[in-house]
């Protein structure tokens, strides 16, 4: 709830923590700084739009899955997938335990196909679609990609998973702009 709220006071008042922001910096190097804070939130936003587009691709996904499994509230199951993508590592595991559940009170088989499908939906996503999604939202190589949220998992746990993605951008975006007004 906190960070909503952050995002929110952040989001209204932009223009003056952005020049609050610069006046940390010399005044030389203001209008750098400006245009860098410019280009980091447009690489975040286009962060945003990726994990949006893989939630609604995982939700999609799932749904039709278990409709064509024949599990019931597929949709509402589909939907706790496409909310839960937002996590990486836990997410998708918390998303298919309520689906396997409902599933086996109708048959071990339906279970066992429905935790089948939630793997094969996962693996796709975490191998193929995350790394491009990404690639084509923030510019970033799919193993950058791909090794970042290992490498950010293992030294921060769930929250570095969450934020790999971002970071890196944010650190790239800040080493492109030193480098440019270094030449």
């Amino acid at each position: 709830m906190m960070i909503f709220i952050v995002s929110f006071y952040l989001l209204l008042y932009y223009e003056e923590f952005k020049r609050l922001i610069a006046r940390l910096f010399h005044p030389d190097t203001r209008t750098d700084i400006l245009s860098t804070i410019d280009k980091i939130n447009g690489k975040l936003g286009a962060w945003l739009r990726g994990q949006i587009l893989l939630c609604l691709f995982i939700g999609t996904l799932s749904w039709i899955c278990l409709t064509a499994l024949g599990v019931p509230n597929a949709l509402p199951l589909a939907l706790l997938s496409g909310l839960f993508e937002i996590v990486p590592p836990l997410g998708p595991i918390l998303s298919a335990i309520p689906a396997v559940i409902i599933a086996i009170t109708i048959s071990p088989t339906l279970a066992i196909s429905v935790a089948i499908s939630y793997v094969l939906i996962q693996l796709i996503e975490n191998n193929l679609l995350v790394p491009k999604v990404m690639e084509k939202a923030v510019g970033l190589n799919p193993i950058v990609i791909i090794m970042g949220v290992l490498i950010f998992s293992n030294l921060i746990g769930l929250s570095g998973a969450l934020l790999a993605i971002p970071l890196i951008t944010f650190i790239l975006v800040i080493l492109k702009s030193l480098d440019q007004r270094q030449h």
